[in-house]
């Protein structure tokens, strides 16, 4: 396992996230945006498709209901479990292999037509080399000719404004009953391009009093553009696009309000040196 301070555990983050994911991608812009995005991908798509950070399976059994076959990768044994739960309930789980990796890691028993990483989920790996490693990993696993498309943030002084607020981002009853309320804020550190999400729930009583408090907190980064070329051109990879939003509008960093890139291993099957 990498050092603390270099990579987090980003499993063991998301078992203690996993009973708010729901209500957290719920109440998310980017993740009801994406899921038709790449639900449609993965549904198109000739050949194995894979998803790393599958996560409880939003977007992956979605497809799976549309009639794809997949492979879901993802670090947190808790969020697969609530994947295979959530498979089963739809009615699909034979169409959905799970497996628990890491995404500089994972090996495939069959090249992959195409891989996704959606949702930011590169960010969990906070140190450019561990980003190189997953990428060039995605390299290997893809057949050649294979396609790998993932978003990123696009950290503008807007989004920077944005995150930095307290936001209450729902108002939800857990399994116990009980109401609660569900805050988020994030701490920025630019320099480092590193983002600390920080959540926490307010449980109420009958009479609306706060009676509990629980916080926890995601480690994520992020990669101008430039950046993300560059990684992605050192690993080999051919980009075929990269767009500003899910709509597939045309990247303009002064627009945009995402970064996703669609690449390709190139039929030649090699590496760049």
């Amino acid at each position: 396992m990498p050092p603390a301070d270099q990579d987090p555990d980003s499993g063991n983050q998301y078992d203690r996230f996993a009973d708010i994911y729901g209500v957290w991608t719920d109440t998310a812009p980017a993740a009801r945006a994406n899921l038709p995005f790449y639900s449609e991908l993965y549904v198109a798509a000739e050949g194995p498709v894979v998803e790393l950070g599958v996560g409880d399976g939003r977007i992956a059994v979605e497809a799976a209901r549309r009639g794809a076959r997949l492979v879901g990768v993802d670090a947190s044994a808790r969020m697969l479990e609530r994947c295979q739960a959530r498979a089963t309930a739809a009615g699909v789980a034979d169409r959905l292999t799970l497996v628990q990796a890491d995404f500089r890691t994972f090996e495939l028993d069959t090249p992959a037509a195409l891989i996704a990483l959606p949702y930011h989920s590169l960010g969990h790996l906070t140190a450019i080399d561990d980003k190189r490693e997953a990428l060039a990993r995605v390299f290997e696993q893809l057949r050649p000719g294979g396609r790998f498309v993932f978003d990123d943030f696009v950290v503008t002084d807007r989004a920077r404004a944005h995150m930095r607020q307290a936001q209450l981002r729902s108002i939800f009853k857990a399994p116990d009953g009980t109401d609660r309320l569900l805050w988020v804020t994030s701490l920025l550190d630019d320099p480092d391009q590193r983002i600390t999400v920080i959540t926490w729930e307010d449980m109420l009583d009958d009479n609306g009093r706060q009676i509990d408090r629980q916080y926890r907190k995601l480690e994520l980064s992020w990669l101008t553009p430039e950046q993300a070329q560059t990684l992605l051109e050192e690993v080999g990879f051919k980009i075929d696009s990269c767009w500003g939003d899910f709509e597939r509008t045309t990247f303009d960093p002064t627009r945009a309000n995402e970064q996703i890139w669609v690449v390709r291993r190139p039929n030649s099957g090699s590496r760049a040196a």
